[in-house]
């Protein structure tokens, strides 16, 4: 286990693992209930995490009331029999606001996420009646499998912010 020991490494390689994937399960809970589900995702220079999403989802109303998630990130296509590799999570969501950060972050997310980039706009968005949103993950903690890269030591952490 690496523990902030050499955490530019950890975070060099967690930053290339999420630049190769696109999809994350995000945790949530509301009164003590847990809701999953599944979102594409952009990630910033800080591995700040920018998601769409509709507000009116069962996700999207437990944000407005509680933004403490958990995710993880992974190869859904790993054989059990491999060395495993993937990302746990978790950090604090927020609603993103205004034209220059929506602007940032949906940059991101089409980026990473390319082909319809005409269906969803800054405008559409920024929409009061609009329930398509953007969202920031800011996570303050990751924990990267990967046997290959940490041998028997199985993971890496990194704990941000």
């Amino acid at each position: 286990m690496v523990k902030n020991g050499n955490s530019e490494k950890v975070r060099k390689e967690i930053k290339k693992f999420l630049n190769l994937n696109e999809v994350l399960t995000l945790a949530v809970s509301d009164k003590n209930q847990p809701w999953v589900c599944t979102l594409y995702y952009g990630i910033d220079k800080e591995m700040n995490f920018y998601t769409v999403t509709d507000d009116n989802s069962v996700h999207g109303k437990i944000l407005s009331k509680n933004g403490k998630v958990a995710f993880n990130i992974f190869d859904s296509h790993q054989k059990i029999t491999k060395p495993k590799k993937g990302v746990q999570g978790k950090g604090i969501c927020t609603k993103v606001k205004g034209v220059v950060e929506v602007t940032k972050g949906l940059f991101l997310w089409h980026k990473a996420n390319p082909g319809i980039e005409k269906n969803i706009t800054v405008a559409d968005i920024l929409k009061k009646l609009s329930d398509t949103k953007l969202y920031k993950i800011t996570p303050t903690y990751l924990k990267f499998f990967n046997k290959v890269l940490y041998g028997s030591e199985e993971y890496g952490e990194l704990f941000l912010r």
